[in-house]
Parts: C-alpha cells; structure tokens; sequence
C-alpha cells in the first residue's frame, strides 16, 4: 500500500474508511484470539483434577503451549507477506477454532497436550495484528495504532 494510502490519524468512531474498518476488525480479530489462546488459564485447577495431571504435565503443556508461539510467529509473518493479513488472520481464526472446541474432547494427558500446543499457534495472532495496522497507518500515528 502506498503512503498516500495510508490513514494520517486515527479516528476511533469513525468505520467510512478502509483503515479504520481495517484497524477495528484487527484488533476484534486479536481479542477473540487472545481469548481462546489463555482461555483454559482460568481452567487449568479443574482440567488437573478432572484428568489427574501432575504439576510436571501442566508445567508441559505451557511450555508446548508458549514455544509453537515462537515457531507459529515466524510462519505467520512469512504467510502475511505471502497472502496479506487479511486472509492470514481468515485462515488462523479458521484453524484456530478447530483445536479450541476439540479441547474439550481430550480426555487425558496425550490429547489435552495435544490441543493445548495447537492453540498455541494462535498467540501468533499478535503478529498479524502489528502487520495490518503497520501498513493501513502513516508513520506520524502507526505507533499509537499498534499499541491500541
């Protein structure tokens, strides 16, 4: 996109213009994200009763958790340059969903690691994010709409 493109301010209640419809369903697609990616934080008390997991399996299963984010990070950013965020966040929302209801299926240590990496990959969300507003804003407010 081209700087003449590029939105100069940011008008919070303002939908008219491509950037700011861009910037609202960016971080409406960041939030559900973020929700479904710490969703089972508040859980986890009940998850480790429920399945008799060991304080070394949960500890596990965020490691697992956090490190995809790492790896899906990088895939990520090279899929926006590949295809554009739009369609990124299209297709991680997608993927994303699928290992977010099957986690309620898992029924021990194996399947619930399983599901719990997998919802991993969706902290790469944060990068789709920062990509989308950093192209849809000019330099003079691009800070101030990625920490927004």
């Amino acid at each position: 996109m081209e700087i003449q493109n590029k939105a100069t301010r940011i008008n919070l209640f303002n939908f008219t213009t491509p950037q700011m419809r861009a910037f609202h369903m960016s971080w409406f697609a960041f939030f559900l994200c973020f929700f479904a990616w710490f969703g089972i934080a508040p859980l986890m008390k009940v998850v480790r009763a429920e399945m008799h997991l060991t304080q070394e399996q949960v500890g596990w299963c965020i490691i697992g958790s956090v490190s995809i984010t790492v790896i899906a990070r990088l895939f990520i950013g090279w899929l926006c340059d590949q295809i554009g965020p739009r369609l990124a966040y299209t297709g991680l929302l997608l993927l994303g969903s699928i290992p977010v209801m099957g986690i309620g299926f898992a029924h021990d240590y194996t399947t619930f690691l399983l599901f719990r990496v997998a919802i991993g990959a969706i902290g790469a969300s944060f990068v789709i994010t920062q990509y989308h507003t950093s192209i849809m804003f000019a330099p003079n407010c691009v800070g101030t709409a990625n920490a927004t």
